[in-house]
């Protein structure tokens, strides 16, 4: 599929800038020579500067079934290797599901990472663990989605990252559930997109000024908070709630006051073809929208897919409902971006909480299994064509290249060119490594 109808130029100057050096000059042009050399320091990795990479974070809530999507195992017995078949992908000696097909047409762009692992089966735990690299702790993970013990990928990038015009951490079409800042604060938090982009009439709150704000009353109200702000953070007590809570009413209003962050969110503005080509569901609509964030200096978009936990009817949920919608917006998407001149710039993650487990159960289902699962990595630097690692005859087991939801968190952060051996401190001064001692997948970029 080509997507060459709806292409718009790479934003670059004659003299090789993009579109991000031109945000970043002019973030950085209220900053102290301190900070700007800061910022210069966080950006730099090893190898090539990674610094101007965003990401589209797909999570897949429910757990992807290894067996069935990613790494079948057709000589198991037919309760462990279900009803789908291996096909032939674009690149030679890589197969995939019969469940997919889509995908297999972009396997070139993809890196395919069979050996993800941890320990825990539990739904809400599964998601911390996957979406901060962290271990969950005592408590119930299940309620409050906002239940971070150690902030999440993206508002890590939120933090150690570079500002642009649109919040640099966004989260649709909902919360995602241990997506949350933790000691970071709310500034780091994401800006929840709290509507599905599918709907007819889809619209995003809160990006738009009231009337009687979008005029000089506006701009007088602004000078009066700057005023008051001022005479209150000479206090010494309440200096830094007053400073946090003024950032955060910062962004909101020059979020609202942005004709290029309103546009950016406008999807009616992409050809109706295009759309279809995504697919008018759920996750192509995102998928279309998160595209659109990140070519808008958005650094870290993070979509939520649902529904996919199989415990009953495992063949019917993914054959009829569940991989048809996916399978027309992944291979959209990483077309989109290549013919854009954007998949270099942009790393696309496809993730889960866990796998599912080898055996089919009494519900023709599967159950949750952490023990070994798949993930997908594509654009943004990384070699695709490839599989890294490799399950049992059950994929049941890592049986070669062990990766954990840590080493997915480092390989982020260094995708990004985000220092992931960093330290962060949290109020009390206690020290925390963000990617708590992960390793980066090098192989991926290599």
């Amino acid at each position: 599929m080509s997507f060459s109808t709806f292409q718009k130029p790479l934003q670059k100057s004659a003299n090789g800038h993009n579109r991000r050096d031109f945000m970043r000059i002019g973030s950085v042009a209220g900053l102290g020579m301190a900070e700007i050399m800061q910022m210069q320091q966080l950006a730099a990795a090893e190898g090539k500067d990674r610094s101007d990479i965003n990401c589209i974070f797909i999570f897949i809530v429910g757990g992807m079934p290894q067996q069935d999507m990613w790494d079948l195992k057709p000589e198991a017995p037919s309760e462990i290797r279900g009803d789908f078949h291996k096909i032939s992908t674009n690149v030679p000696g890589i197969q995939i599901s019969d469940v997919i097909p889509g995908c297999a047409t972009v396997v070139d762009k993809m890196a395919i990472l069979r050996s993800m692992t941890h320990d825990d089966s539990d739904h809400g735990r599964g998601f911390h663990v996957m979406m901060s690299g962290k271990k969950a702790g005592a408590g119930d993970f299940n309620g409050n989605q906002n239940n971070n013990q150690h902030p999440c990928i993206g508002s890590m990038v939120s933090e150690l990252g570079t500002p642009g015009v649109l919040p640099p951490y966004i989260s649709l079409p909902n919360f995602l559930n241990s997506g949350g800042p933790s000691f970071l604060g709310p500034a780091h938090g994401p800006f929840v997109i709290d509507a599905d982009p599918a709907a007819p009439d889809f619209s995003v709150r809160d990006i738009a000024l009231p009337t009687s704000v979008a005029t000089k009353r506006g701009q007088l109200r602004q000078l009066a908070l700057q005023q008051i702000n001022a005479i209150e953070e000479n206090a010494a007590r309440a200096g830094q709630q007053v400073q946090s809570l003024d950032t955060f009413y910062k962004k909101a209003y020059n979020l609202m006051a942005s004709k290029e962050a309103r546009e950016a969110f406008d999807i009616d503005r992409e050809p109706e073809r295009l759309r279809e080509a995504y697919g008018m569901t759920s996750i192509g609509q995102c998928c279309l929208l998160a595209r659109r964030m990140v070519e808008s200096g958005c650094r870290f978009v993070a979509v939520e897919n649902g529904h996919w936990d199989t415990h009953r009817k495992n063949t019917y949920s993914l054959r009829d409902l569940l991989c048809p919608a996916f399978d027309q917006a992944i291979p959209a998407l990483l077309n989109d971006l290549e013919d854009r001149g954007m998949l270099d710039d942009t790393l696309v993650v496809i993730t889960t909480e866990f796998g599912r487990t080898p055996r089919i159960n009494q519900l023709a289902g599967r159950d949750h299994w952490p023990n070994a699962f798949s993930i997908v990595m594509a654009g943004g630097g990384v070699q695709g064509g490839q599989v890294i690692g490799k399950t049992d005859k059950q994929a049941a087991e890592v049986a070669d290249r062990p990766i954990t939801p840590e080493d997915m968190v480092a390989t982020i952060l260094y995708g990004l060119g985000i220092d992931h051996k960093k330290t962060l401190h949290t109020p009390l001064g206690r020290p925390v490594p963000i990617a708590d001692g992960g390793k980066v997948v090098t192989e991926l970029f290599s």
